[in-house]
């Protein structure tokens, strides 16, 4: 007993068996600042993907319908491009309908017998064919013939123009719709031309209009992860994303529902209604076209020198530009490998800092105490 006495009062007085604990300690001090530093990876609160909070418009085929159903939600719209292919709408379990029509006179027509099947009337106003030169050479009278029967039956208009039409009326039709699809799906492996195009129509039609939803129309080739990049860069500008599929590109499209919707919601935190509700669709009962009338209100007429026809265009007012709504999304307590080895990393540093902190005062008072013996 006497001589493990001595030799702890001896380890207790010796000058390198103090120096030797107080560099312990700092060295320990030291390893612990590096393994913060390089180790432990910087974490962040859990948050979801922005591309998650857009609406989705999807254009259906057979293969897809289920597919749909499976990740769509509540605001989410299932699209067929033909009045032909309307059937398809009544397997939807959930989100929207919307039928596509290229002639605003066939919409007109077909509406009050396809009114409860659907929710939203689209209008792909083109420069081709398809679309009736009347209706090209006179896109406002069209809409808002389109917007008035819309109204009556309860109905949103979706208006999705091609890009010459995009550039010359799509502000002056945007007071007439409540959603715009702008298309870039032929250019959509060229980033900075879809912004280029896109950006400036959306700050003129959202002070036309700053109830309006807008989304771009891509389609399912390509890659998807440059598709997302590309969608990520418009994001902060879109309400929606319109999604054009094929009968050749069920996979690609499948993979990119997956990502855009790579879980469905909470149950307890159902989605908020991104737009005013319309009031219920009834046959025969015409209510006030407050939207017309204000639309109407809003277009002048002025001249211009393309092909010396005369374009309505609308008055600028400054209006801040709408933001899409986001959902209330449930933050769930991390079990992932990734949060338990950081759980695992942390204790380790706890246990490691306990000893440096008491080697570090052990190794200060053991050099107060051998200083006066030595």
């Amino acid at each position: 007993m006497t001589y493990l006495r001595k030799s702890f009062h001896f380890y207790r007085t010796s000058r390198f068996f103090n120096r030797f604990l107080f560099g312990l300690g700092l060295f320990g001090l030291a390893l612990i600042i590096m393994l913060t530093t390089a180790v432990i990876p910087t974490t962040h609160a859990q948050e979801e993907d922005p591309l998650t909070n857009l609406w989705i418009d999807f254009s259906l085929g057979t293969p897809l319908i289920e597919a749909f159903n499976a990740v769509a939600r509540s605001n989410d719209i299932a699209r067929v491009e033909h009045i032909s292919q309307i059937d398809m709408l009544s397997q939807v379990t959930t989100g929207r309908k919307l039928v596509v029509f290229k002639s605003a006179a066939d919409a007109v027509r077909l509406i009050p017998h396809i009114a409860d099947e659907i929710d939203i009337v689209g209008y792909n106003l083109e420069h081709g064919t398809a679309n009736p030169l009347n209706e090209q050479e006179d896109p406002i009278g069209s809409i808002r013939e389109l917007r008035s029967i819309a109204d009556e039956y309860g109905l949103q208009v979706a208006l999705g123009p091609d890009h010459s039409f995009a550039l010359s009326h799509s502000t002056a039709m945007a007071p007439y719709a409540d959603m715009l699809i702008l298309q870039v799906q032929k250019v959509q492996t060229d980033p900075e031309t879809v912004l280029d195009f896109v950006r400036p129509i959306i700050n003129n039609v959202r002070r036309a209009n700053p109830d309006i939803e807008i989304s771009v129309q891509i389609r399912t080739e390509g890659d998807v992860t440059e598709l997302l990049d590309l969608l990520t860069q418009l994001e902060p500008d879109l309400d929606g994303i319109s999604i054009l599929t094929s009968a050749d590109t069920v996979e690609f499209a499948e993979e990119l529902l997956t990502e855009l919707r790579p879980e469905p919601l909470p149950t307890t935190t159902p989605l908020p209604p991104t737009a005013t509700p319309t009031p219920a669709k009834s046959a025969g009962t015409p209510k006030s076209n407050q939207t017309t009338e204000k639309a109407e209100a809003t277009v002048t007429a002025v001249s211009t020198q393309e092909d010396g026809k005369s374009t309505p265009v609308v008055e600028m007012e400054t209006a801040a530009a709408p933001t899409p709504e986001s959902p209330t999304v449930v933050q769930a307590v991390e079990t992932t490998p990734e949060a338990n080895q950081r759980a695992g990393s942390n204790l380790l540093f706890i246990v490691i800092g306990s000893v440096v902190v008491i080697a570090l005062i052990a190794g200060f008072f053991s050099r107060r105490a051998g200083s006066g013996t030595e």
